[in-house]
């Protein structure tokens, strides 16, 4: 980055000024202010771990869903080619013999079959499950018209049954009914130490790394897709006040429940007696069926659930399937390889609809039926499509070699024992041409963190060391690789890079003689976008078609210098002066350089150790802004923060001021109230229950409305600070009551107030106001009239346990 002008370095930068109000009376309007309320993130280390709770946020990201028809969902998203109708690999399909059995096959246990006598239908499946085998058959079909094998084509796809065992790698139990996997993963069985390894656990199935597509299968008519309802009385259940009970449906999958791990098809059994299976016609013509392991509990919860689906209403039900849907999007996008988008189909009978996940949007197919020909016909083009797209345009990134080796293609080479559960991405290189031009390739060597969610900037950090050999290399010291982090991010192409703003802070520290400010920031090494082309991509296509519908987003990988994180720390006084320290970071970089950083978390403070001495980091700058850009329109489509730390404007959708600095601060309060209350010492949680834990798993509004009831109740029971960190309740109690008092004595913000003072008084409006300085006519709105500002946090924060903390630097005291 280019350092900044001559005129920054003599003369001082001017302090951000507050907002300019909406009107006198009222709270400032800051125009960037995002147009969605959703995506606040986790706490990296609180992730929820029951089905209900990750459910609440699964309804945030399809509720702004795209509906798309059948012909745009083939070109936008899976590129079918213009001339599919005169190709012979898509036009032979309705003519062949195996694609035409396969299809009556479904059909019949689908729809049954018309008795001629009684006009009763009649070989029907009694339930979805039996529609599992033969719609995988009808799918596999469509690979050429015969359901053959390909050759030796190591990216040849195959449908097979999932259901009723879960995939591995998630917390809670999710099953799609069918999935997507490289043929490949059938030799499986030939690695007799997987084979023995799997035996002895009693798991089967994929992980979600290895997942390509999912399918999630109803047995409604077609009403659970949006096809075949009838219109809904009064009384009907659909309305949102009764979805709970869809919530507790499906949060009947949160027991705990072994693990699964990649397909494997030998003959070990876990003393199941039946077995779905996938059944592959060779080029010799010569079937196999694979069995698919399941067990009797798996199988009897899976039936449980079933009847709990048949007395949902079809808007129920509808509701209901798109957040078990979402649901396995999510964990492809979170807890396998690194992937931007993934891609699912729902079978209700003969009703289907496809999706489209992403970090912009859910997109959605309008539902069709296969019985109608030409409808069929551009069915069984997609699906051949679907098996045609490579891995990088089924949403996996490009350069990520996996563990020296592809484990999607070739898992033959998979390497056990899994020391901590398979990992995918641990072991893996990525390659990749920095910068300055130099190619590099570096190896995973821990994951450091992994946002949960679909919608977002969904960041992966992990610890890599550089593999090159070549002399001279900066990322060695004594001819060992240092440590370097290694994040990868899909941020709106309209926020500010992050590399960008560290930069500029950087500079402007060197510039202007604050050098003690680089040691408060973290460093950049280097960071390299990758835009996705309007053409090539599905990203692209979809920005194109959808226009402002749709966010645009980068991948982007930045890496940096090691830090460490809070729970490294074991002295309390250290603890408070790296709290301290990005106290003092924050206001510099509002006053000194005019960024906000807009997102400050328990993961986002560090620290690096200097000379014995520590020094608090504030890190992560994906969603910081430049404070003189602020009113200049949103910079992304999503509301910036981490909801346990967000304060309770930001989490209430009524709120109109934008974001503030003092947002930021109550962002402080909150991390260091968790840690002192929610631990009993460093990376030691308290016993159960734990107190604010609703923080960290209920939605904007849940949370909104208990942190309200804590600042503002009048008969609260005071902090449960942990022994270990006694020595916060003083800076704690004293945040407590400004924010408190700034609340409760905020005037409120009328849309359309009293033109004057003298009115206001005829309006008896000012007549229980609890003193004049907090009048709506002098209320100062950015700091909660100077209960909540920098110069006060840092007048409570200066001294820990009585003894004074290292000032870095004075700030100015109007602040």
């Amino acid at each position: 980055m280019e350092p900044l002008s001559a005129n920054d370095i003599t003369v001082p930068a001017s302090l951000p000024q507050t907002p300019k109000p909406k009107q006198n009376q009222g709270p400032p309007v800051v125009e960037s202010t995002p147009m969605s309320r959703r995506c606040t993130t986790h706490a990296e280390d609180e992730v929820p771990k029951r089905a209900d709770v990750v459910n609440k946020f699964l309804e945030d990201d399809i509720s702004d869903r795209f509906e798309v028809s059948l012909d745009d969902f083939a070109t936008l998203i899976l590129d079918l080619p213009a001339d599919w109708q005169i190709r012979d690999d898509f036009t032979l399909l309705p003519d062949s013999e195996a694609v035409k059995d396969a299809f009556a096959a479904y059909l019949k246990v689908a729809i049954g079959e018309v008795d001629g006598e009684n006009q009763k239908r009649k070989g029907m499946a009694g339930h979805e499950s039996g529609l599992y085998q033969p719609l995988a058959n009808l799918l596999n079909s469509l690979r050429d018209g015969e359901g053959r094998r390909l050759g030796n084509d190591i990216d040849e796809k195959i449908f097979y049954v999932q259901d009723p065992r879960p995939v591995l790698g998630s917390l809670i139990a999710r099953k799609p009914d069918l999935g997507g996997i490289y043929i490949e993963l059938l030799k499986l069985t030939k690695n007799k130490k997987l084979s023995d390894y799997l035996a002895k656990k009693k798991v089967v199935g994929v992980f979600w790394g290895l997942l390509l597509y999912f399918i999630e299968v109803k047995h409604e008519q077609g009403r659970f897709v949006g096809l075949n309802v009838k219109k809904e009385g009064p009384s009907s259940r659909s309305q949102s006040d009764m979805l709970p009970s869809i919530a507790h449906l499906v949060s009947q999958s949160t027991a705990s429940v072994p693990a699964s791990t990649p397909l494997n098809s030998t003959s070990t059994s876990f003393g199941d007696e039946h077995r779905p299976g996938v059944t592959i016609q060779n080029r010799g013509g010569k079937k196999k069926t694979v069995g698919i392991l399941t067990s009797q509990d798996y199988q009897e919860r899976a039936e449980a659930e079933r009847k709990a689906e048949k007395v949902l209403t079809p808007t129920q039900g509808q509701h209901l399937t798109r957040i078990q849907c979402a649901s396995y999007a999510k964990e492809m996008l979170s807890k396998g390889f690194i992937r931007s988008h993934a891609v699912g189909i729902t079978a209700d009978d003969t009703s289907l609809r496809f999706q489209y996940y992403d970090r912009s949007k859910v997109v959605e197919s309008k539902p069709f039926n296969i019985v109608n020909d030409e409808v069929k016909k551009l069915f069984m083009a997609m699906v051949c499509q679907l098996n045609k797209l490579s891995t990088e345009n089924l949403g996996f990134i490009p350069n990520l070699d996996l563990d020296g080796f592809d484990h999607l293609r070739n898992p033959k080479q998979l390497k056990l024992p899994h020391k901590n559960g398979i990992d995918p991405l641990v072991g893996s290189t990525y390659a990749f041409t920095g910068s300055d031009g130099r190619r590099r390739r570096v190896k995973i060597t821990k994951v450091l963190y992994r946002a949960e969610g679909i919608i977002g900037r969904c960041s992966i950090v992990v610890e890599v060391e550089c593999l090159c050999t070549e002399a001279g290399c900066d990322w060695h010291e004594e001819g060992k690789a240092t440590t370097k982090v290694m994040k990868i991010s899909f941020p709106s192409m309209t926020r500010p890079s992050e590399d960008g703003l560290i930069g500029e802070a950087r500079s402007k520290a060197e510039s202007s003689g604050d050098l003690w400010a680089l040691n408060h920031l973290p460093e950049v090494i280097d960071s390299i976008t990758f835009p996705y082309h309007e053409q090539t991509t599905v990203q692209g296509r979809l920005k194109k078609h959808l226009k402002d519908d749709y966010e645009e987003r980068v991948m982007r990988v930045t890496f940096l210098d090691k830090l460490q994180p809070l729970s490294d720390l074991e002295d309390p006084r250290e603890f408070a002066q790296v709290f301290y320290d990005v106290l003092q970071i924050h206001q510099w970089l509002y006053e000194r350089v005019g960024i906000l950083h807009r997102d400050l978390s328990s993961g986002n403070i560090m620290y690096r150790r200097k000379n014995g001495k520590v020094y608090g980091v504030l890190n992560d700058f994906d969603l910081s802004s430049r404070v003189r850009d602020m009113d200049k329109g949103p910079t992304s489509k999503q509301r910036t923060g981490t909801r346990p730390f967000m304060s309770i404007d930001l989490l209430n959708s009524d709120w109109e001021g934008g974001h503030l600095y003092r947002h930021d601060l109550e962002s402080l309060f909150y991390i260091m109230l968790c840690l002192a209350c929610r631990y009993q010492a460093p990376g030691v949680p308290a016993p159960e229950p734990r107190p604010y834990s609703e923080w960290f798993s209920g939605t904007d509004r849940e949370v909104s409305n208990d942190k309200s009831q804590f600042l503002l109740n009048a008969f609260g029971k005071g902090l449960p600070v942990q022994p270990y960190f006694f020595g916060f309740k003083q800076w704690l109690w004293k945040i407590f009551k400004g924010l408190r008092l700034g609340y409760t004595r905020r005037p409120l913000a009328y849309s359309n107030p009293p033109a004057s003072e003298t009115d206001s008084k005829a309006w008896n409006l000012d007549d229980d106001e609890d003193s004049d300085s907090d009048s709506k006519f002098n209320y100062e709105w950015t700091t909660l009239n100077k209960r909540v500002s920098y110069a006060r946090i840092r007048l409570i924060m200066a001294f820990f346990e009585g003894q004074p903390l290292e000032t870095r630097w004075v700030g100015n005291p109007d602040y």
